[in-house]
């Protein structure tokens, strides 16, 4: 083991220096022999490393939540409305014309 503290402070930039170039060959050493064991491990499962990585970068996408339609148009049945959100025309022109909310409800 090398004792630091009687180094120069040439001595101890030079040791630096060296310690990061061999921590960079290090870690790509290491990652070759991780890449190379992943790949065995897949082809003994009968894949490949690409089959395996597929995706990984992908964020998960929440599934959209439309909710349950509440109310319904009584002159188009297709058009509902959940409730929630920017109130469609339909709603605002049967509430216009005095109704209650009530009325439109499934």
């Amino acid at each position: 083991m090398i004792d630091i503290s009687t180094l120069s402070l040439i001595e101890l930039a030079e040791l630096k220096k060296q310690i990061d170039v061999e921590i960079v060959k290090r870690k790509e050493t290491e990652k070759q022999n991780l890449r190379t064991e992943i790949q065995r491990m897949a082809a003994n499962a009968g894949m490949t490393l690409n089959e395996i990585l597929s995706g990984l970068d992908k964020k998960p996408r929440k599934q959209a939540n439309a909710g349950i339609a509440q109310f319904r148009n009584p002159a188009d049945a297709e058009q509902t409305w959940t409730g929630r959100g920017r109130k469609p025309q339909w709603v605002l022109d049967w509430l216009a014309s005095g109704k209650n909310l009530d009325g439109l409800r499934i």
